[in-house]
């Protein structure tokens, strides 16, 4: 099987690993995900690529052709051992879009330490998720990679009614809002023109304090 650049190596096909490969298979981008149970295998053979190899070998790695691919997945999660050194094999076979799963900060910190580009904590970032979700003030919030958020909410009301650029929203309170929803209608992008209306949802990105700082007025 010929792979390129865009291609998608997920390494682990439990809960996570088998949702990324699915989604990918989806979108229509070439996957190929591998695990050393054969009985996860043949479980997920029918509905998108898979091998059955152990990936701390490096053997199975060359056997497997993993160099071709752009992108990796280590999505093991039932042994840090297993998760550490499979990462370590596949930057060195020179893939260095490579994201994995951590389940502790330990965890986290040695696939720092060893050159993962992207570690992701399932369980904590949807903890982190739902918690801003059950307080009631968003209607949906993505955590960026550093302070910023994105987050959806309904218009404040000490700003509906009014234009984006009458309220200075970005030089009052730092926040940059993307665009608006308001039903029935389009998504609209955030003019300063645009006026917010109190059953508007907003999006808007900023760091913590200044996105409650704009809901609170």
């Amino acid at each position: 099987m010929a792979h390129t650049n865009r291609s998608v190596l997920v390494v682990g096909l439990g809960r996570f690993g088998s949702s990324i490969a699915t989604t990918l298979d989806e979108q229509g981008q070439d996957v190929l995900a591998v695990d050393i149970s054969g009985e996860m295998v043949n479980r997920w053979s029918p509905y998108f690529p898979t091998a059955q190899a152990d990936m701390t070998d490096v053997i199975a790695l060359e056997q497997l052709g993993v160099s071709d691919f752009g992108t990796a997945v280590v999505a093991i999660g039932d042994s840090i051992e297993a998760s550490v050194i499979t990462a370590g094999n596949l930057l060195d076979a020179g893939i260095n879009d490579l994201w994995a799963k951590s389940v502790s900060k330990e965890h986290a910190r040695i696939l720092q330490r060893i050159g993962v580009r992207h570690i992701i904590n399932a369980e904590m970032d949807a903890g982190k998720r739902v918690g801003h979700l059950v307080s009631g003030n968003y209607l949906d919030y993505i955590e960026l990679e550093g302070v910023h958020s994105v987050v959806k909410i309904h218009t404040p009301a000490h700003v509906a009614g009014y234009s984006i650029g009458d309220v200075k929203v970005l030089d009052r309170y730092g926040v940059t809002v993307v665009g608006l929803k308001a039903p029935g209608r389009d998504f609209e992008y955030g003019s300063k023109d645009l006026v917010m209306h109190r059953n508007d949802e907003l999006v808007i990105m900023g760091t913590q304090d200044q996105i409650d700082r704009f809901i609170r007025g």
